[in-house]
């Protein structure tokens, strides 16, 4: 008897979906639905390309501090814009493409702490956006937390890649990443600040 293969189509939305709440389980994250659903969303338009910023006429890429800046300056709606966008390329970036981050101009870091800025910044204004500000708040407050969420969707979405002791190492000493270091441990390292004689 000749088997039938039922194939469904899955949508990037529910693709995503799915993949974010295993990570969560996996990392024993919880977060509110509203932060949850953003965190879907965000993950399905950068992969479109529709939340990223556009790059100004000559550039490739516009630096996320100069969007920053600008964002400071603008005028109320423009200025939530522009947080907006420069908090999610920073949780993107720091989170889908960790591993290509590592060892360049512009690391891990500065995406992390660029992104937990404009956030924190978004979370105090008058958002023309339909998520409530404590949305924003709670990712500015667990930016590296949800990066490493993103980061293991990114990796359980793609073939899985050989990943870099020392890779994985300098993301713990750049972000405190609890993800890099339960890798580590995985590996059977234990990650010690240097400097510092004690087992951490």
């Amino acid at each position: 008897m000749a088997r039938t293969l039922v194939m469904t189509e899955e949508t990037p939305m529910e693709f995503f979906r799915e993949q974010l709440a295993k990570a969560m389980e996996h990392q024993k994250v919880s977060t509110s639905t509203f932060t949850e659903y953003y965190l879907v969303n965000l993950l399905t338009r950068c992969v479109r390309g529709d939340a990223l910023p556009a790059s100004e006429p000559g550039y490739d890429e516009t630096p996320l501090a100069l969007i920053y800046v600008r964002a400071l300056e603008a005028s109320r709606h423009e200025r939530a814009r522009l947080l907006r966008g420069a908090g999610d390329t920073a949780l993107f970036m720091s989170g889908f493409f960790a591993e290509s981050l590592n060892g360049r101009a512009g690391d891990i870091g500065y995406y992390r702490t660029l992104g937990g800025q404009a956030y924190s910044r978004l979370s105090q204004e008058e958002a023309p956006f339909p998520f409530d500000r404590s949305v924003f708040a709670e990712l500015a407050v667990r930016f590296t937390q949800f990066a490493d969420l993103l980061s293991e969707v990114s990796e359980t979405s793609q073939l899985a890649a050989t990943r870099s002791v020392y890779v994985l190492y300098q993301r713990w000493l750049e972000t405190g990443s609890r993800r890099a270091a339960a890798l580590l441990a995985e590996q059977g390292v234990v990650p010690v600040i240097p400097g510092d004689t004690r087992l951490q």
